[in-house]
């Protein structure tokens, strides 16, 4: 009988807890994105600290739960919200080490072109201890202006890595994947640059697509995946990105907020649902996905943190597989690794 799958935990390289759950006691309703957001900015308007805290802790306790031991989570930093997200996430960082790794990521989520004050704030957060920024290429009318200014905060505040919700849109207008890995190399920031979602390059002609993707390989930017998004926008071409040398990782995006009124927190979820949507069903594939919640982040601040949990998670599954099949609870346990090299070997 083979032996049960023994991991040291799942990554989540992408959320946005400081805004999850919400939906409830909010209602949730379909409508435009636009709509949608005008409705989050109001609903930020009244968060308070403590309010943040209580919500984002529920929703890492059920990460936890299901065996996540590193979560990346963007902030929102503006004028609505202020640096309220920012002081609840860190203080749940704190809170929480011993149990999950938290990077906290000042989000410039509403953009320069509404809120300028927002520069100023992103400055502050990364002050306060925000390891990373986060940009968004499609919320400003110039979005290679907005991408040159998040290089700028970042090389001010010496910010760690940076990241950008990119081409979210999937418009072929709004292609700047390769403006952003020509920027990376250009300033010299291979290896600390992430791309989320990368919606347009599924739009666009195979070969623009094809020339994109050996330049994000390139300026060795990684590329985070969020399978929720295709209830609104394309996913993007994750073989052909693979194929090329790009590092993918996996995000449970959105939770229980005006985009996602669902989610589990259950990173062996969004996984499976990567699989269905792209078909990575082949053995090598499927490798590739398990490759992707296990692959540890490359700070070496990180890697001691991950290195000095004493737990392990057990699951009943005996194969990726029926791993990603059940996308069952694991059991916390103390015991040497008794998987697969694939499992085994961070």
């Amino acid at each position: 009988m083979s032996n049960p799958i023994t991991i040291k935990g799942l990554m989540n390289y992408h959320a946005h807890i400081d805004k999850g759950g919400i939906v409830p006691p909010f209602v949730y309703r379909d409508a435009p994105a636009s709509e949608r957001a005008a409705w989050t900015r109001e609903a930020k308007a009244s968060f308070t600290v403590e309010d943040i805290k209580a919500r984002a802790s529920a929703i890492i306790e059920n990460m936890i739960r299901y065996g996540t031991v590193y979560l990346r989570t963007h902030v929102d930093v503006d004028p609505i919200v202020g640096l309220k997200g920012m002081e609840a996430i860190l203080e749940l960082r704190e809170i929480y080490k011993d149990r999950i790794a938290i990077d906290a990521v000042a989000f410039a989520q509403e953009g320069f072109d509404r809120f300028p004050e927002s520069e100023g704030l992103l400055h502050e957060a990364l002050r306060m201890g925000a390891h990373g920024i986060g940009g968004h290429t499609t919320m400003d009318q110039d979005g290679k202006q907005h991408i040159t200014k998040i290089f700028e905060i970042a090389e001010a505040e010496n910010a760690e890595f940076i990241e950008f919700h990119t081409d979210e849109t999937g418009k072929e207008e709004h292609f700047l994947q390769p403006f952003l890995a020509e920027h990376t190399i250009q300033r010299g920031w291979q290896g600390r640059v992430t791309a989320i979602h990368c919606s347009s390059l599924a739009n666009v002609s195979e070969a623009a697509a094809q020339l994109a993707a050996k330049l994000t390989a390139k300026a060795d930017v990684k590329v985070t995946i969020c399978p929720t998004a295709i209830a609104t926008r394309s996913l993007t071409r994750v073989k052909m990105l693979l194929q090329e040398g790009v590092q993918i990782r996996l995000g449970s995006d959105n939770i229980g907020d005006f985009f996602n009124p669902f989610g589990s927190g259950n990173m062996l979820h969004y996984a499976q649902m990567l699989a269905y949507i792209l078909r990575f069903y082949e053995p090598k594939e499927v490798e590739t996905i398990m490759d992707a919640l296990i692959s540890q982040p490359v700070e070496g601040r990180l890697h001691t943190a991950l290195s000095s949990y004493d737990f392990t998670y057990k699951y009943k599954a005996s194969s990726i597989y029926e791993l990603l099949t059940h996308a069952e609870a694991p059991e916390r346990c103390r015991e040497i690794l008794t998987s697969p090299d694939l499992l085994a070997r961070r």
